[in-house]
């Protein structure tokens, strides 16, 4: 499991985290600044819960799979007078899957592959 934590720092106390998620959504132009993970606000973790039916009502025993996909940036910005510099951390679109072990997920998917064998072991055909 990795735990990743949304994060900002700054050369410049002045910069706000909200400006610099604003920033980057602004930037990627794929995400609002909302589907960004904020810092202080968010974690990537949180509690679980044993699976025991998987997504089709299959009854059985279940890993449960969770994933998002993690942002890490630094940047620097030309303010009058001097540079800011500094680092985000964030993450956006929390998904999830339950595998069964002893059958193959048959996914494209790397991270519920990488889960998959990380908790059932190689993947067979």
């Amino acid at each position: 499991m990795r735990n990743i934590v949304p994060q900002v720092s700054t050369s410049d106390d002045r910069v706000s985290a909200h400006q610099v998620l604003a920033a980057l959504a602004n930037h990627l132009k794929r995400w609002d600044i909302d589907q960004l993970a904020t810092p202080g606000k968010e974690s990537a973790d949180r509690r679980r819960y044993p699976v025991k039916v998987d997504s089709l009502g299959h009854a059985g025993r279940f890993v449960e799979a969770e994933g998002v996909q993690a942002i890490d940036a630094s940047f620097t910005v030309n303010c009058p007078g001097h540079d800011v510099y500094g680092s985000v951390s964030t993450w956006v679109d929390r998904v999830g899957a339950s595998l069964a072990c002893g059958v193959n997920p048959h996914t494209k998917e790397s991270w519920i592959q990488e889960a998959y064998q990380l908790t059932c072991g190689p993947l067979r055909n």
